[in-house]
C-alpha cells in the first residue's frame, strides 16, 4: 500500500523564492502593493514520487474556496483520468456559497473514486446565501445532505487496509480561557442539542 499526502500549498522552501509562490496573508506589508498584482500560482498534483505506484494514494486537500474564481478554475484543472483510483480528504472551507460547494464536490468526485469531506468554518457562513439558511446548522445539515448525494464520504471508512475517520472536531466552550462578552444572548450548548434533535 502506497499513502501519499500531498500538501494543498506548498511550502515556500520548495519554490523559488518569488513573490508569486507566497500566500498574501504572509506577504510582509513592503510587498503588499506587489502582491496584488500577482496572482498565486498553484501547482496542478505532482506524480507520485514512486513511479507508477501501485495500491492507494491518498491526497489532502484543504481551504480551496473556490468562491474566488482562481480558485475554481484551479479545482477545474485538476485531470479527470489520472487521479481515478485515488482518494483525496477536503479538510474544509470549500466555499461559502452551497452553489460553488455542490459544483466543487462534483467536480472532486468526478475526478477522485473517493473523496472524504470535513466541513470548515468558511462552509457554514451564511452571509452570501441571502435568505437561504437561518443559521449554520441548517446550513451544515443541507452540506451533509449534498455530500450523501455527490457520493461524498462524511463518515469513517477503510479502504485497501487503510482507516480514514473524518472528525468533526471543532471548537468547544470550554477551550475558552477568555473573559466572556456581555450584552449578547448565545444559546447554551443544551439549547442547541435540544433544537437539533426535535
Amino acid at each position: 500500500m502506497f499513502v501519499r499526502f500531498i500538501p494543498a500549498c506548498p511550502s515556500l522552501s520548495q519554490q523559488p523564492m518569488s513573490l508569486n509562490y507566497i500566500p498574501k496573508h504572509l506577504a510582509l506589508h513592503k510587498h503588499k502593493t506587489e502582491i496584488r498584482t500577482c496572482g498565486i500560482k498553484r501547482r496542478e498534483i505532482p506524480p507520485s514520487i514512486c513511479g507508477d505506484s501501485v495500491g492507494l494514494r491518498v491526497f489532502v486537500l484543504s481551504d480551496l474556496h473556490t468562491d474566488y474564481a482562481e480558485n475554481m478554475k484551479w479545482v477545474k484543472s485538476i485531470s479527470t483520468l489520472r487521479h481515478k483510483e485515488d482518494a483525496i480528504l477536503i479538510a474544509g472551507d470549500v466555499a461559502e456559497t452551497h452553489d460553488n460547494f455542490v459544483l466543487t464536490m462534483s467536480l472532486l468526485k468526478d475526478r477522485f473514486e473517493h473523496v472524504f469531506y470535513v466541513p470548515g468554518n468558511h462552509d457554514l457562513w451564511c452571509r452570501r446565501e441571502g435568505v437561504n439558511f437561518d443559521n449554520s446548522l441548517e446550513k451544515l445539515n443541507k452540506l451533509l445532505d449534498t455530500c450523501r448525494g455527490l457520493g461524498v464520504e462524511t463518515n469513517p471508512m477503510v479502504l485497501d487496509g487503510l482507516g480514514i475517520i473524518p472528525l468533526f472536531s471543532w471548537y468547544h466552550e470550554s477551550f475558552d480561557r477568555e473573559k466572556d462578552i456581555t450584552g449578547i444572548r448565545i444559546p447554551s450548548l443544551e439549547m442547541v442539542i435540544h433544537y437539533l434533535l426535535s
